[in-house]
């Protein structure tokens, strides 16, 4: 799935609205028992971050034209940890890595993946946010991938999920598709038993009017590194490892203070985990 068909899916869902789940999975990506110390403010300064402004539901534009969503919101309780000032600057997301080590900017949040490869590798805070898979299927079917019994899973034609479901799921019957509405379109005719795929956007569609209340999920979550990706983390030129050090510290306590919480559960309905 590409990242703008994932805005847009999730945009339009938005938009509409969704009913928020009953006691939703709130995760955890910090050790209790890691040590970083506070920085100090004095040497932090202002900090000019770099996002999109079409990658719902962490960084888009609502009606009125205003810049909203989870990272959004996730900066604002960053800078109040640090009690500094901060600033956003939007920008398409091919263009961010450029601007930051050109020095347009300080810090980049939008997803983007630092090449460990590259000549001055950016680095990377831990990761704020992991997306994992997940099954969806029918509310009045049982499913248990552990323990298939014939039944066929859709999930998109080589694409991560699917080899996810290759390596880890390999008795499971699987019927690839050429994209996830296809799949879902056959799990709500019933001609699947069930469906897996990201569980970002699995979530918005399970309370979304297309999917006509008749799914839920059914085991998971699944993370992943080597198939999904290691999170969403905020990036920074190669020489800034103070900064980078600051904000995982703010990260922390955004999660310690409840903060965290507060804008999951704002920005996502139905509760990834």
């Amino acid at each position: 799935m590409s990242r703008i068909l994932l805005a847009l899916g999730c945009l339009a869902l938005l938009v509409a609205g969704v009913a928020r789940a009953q006691e939703p999975v709130i995760p955890n990506f910090w050790d209790p028992r890691s040590r970083i110390e506070r920085p100090n403010a004095d040497t932090i300064g202002p900090i000019r971050f770099l996002a999109t402004n079409d990658f719902p539901p962490f960084s888009y534009r609502d009606r009125r034209g205003a810049l909203i969503g989870f990272d959004i919101d996730l900066i604002r309780a960053v800078c109040d940890v640090l009690k500094t000032a901060c600033a956003v600057q939007t920008r398409p997301f091919e263009t961010l890595e450029k601007a930051l080590r050109d020095k347009e900017g300080d810090a980049v949040i939008a997803g983007l993946a630092p090449d460990p490869e590259a000549d001055e590798p950016l680095l990377a805070t831990r990761p704020y946010l992991k997306v994992p898979a997940r099954f969806v299927t029918l509310k009045e079917t049982a499913f248990d991938p552990g323990a298939p019994a014939g039944e066929f899973v859709g999930t998109v034609c080589g694409s991560a999920h699917q080899a996810y479901l290759d390596r880890y799921f390999p008795d499971l019957n699987v019927a690839c598709f050429q994209n996830m509405q296809a799949a879902l379109n056959s799990l709500q005719e019933k001609r699947l038993k069930a469906v897996f795929g990201d569980a970002l956007r699995l979530s918005f569609w399970l309370h979304g009017e297309s999917s006509e209340a008749c799914c839920h999920f059914a085991g998971g979550p699944y993370l992943s590194d080597r198939y999904f990706g290691d999170g969403l983390k905020i990036v920074v030129r190669p020489d800034e490892a103070e900064l980078k050090n600051a904000l995982d510290y703010a990260l922390r306590e955004v999660y310690r203070k409840g903060t965290y919480a507060e804008l999951y559960l704002r920005y996502f309905p139905v509760s990834l985990f």
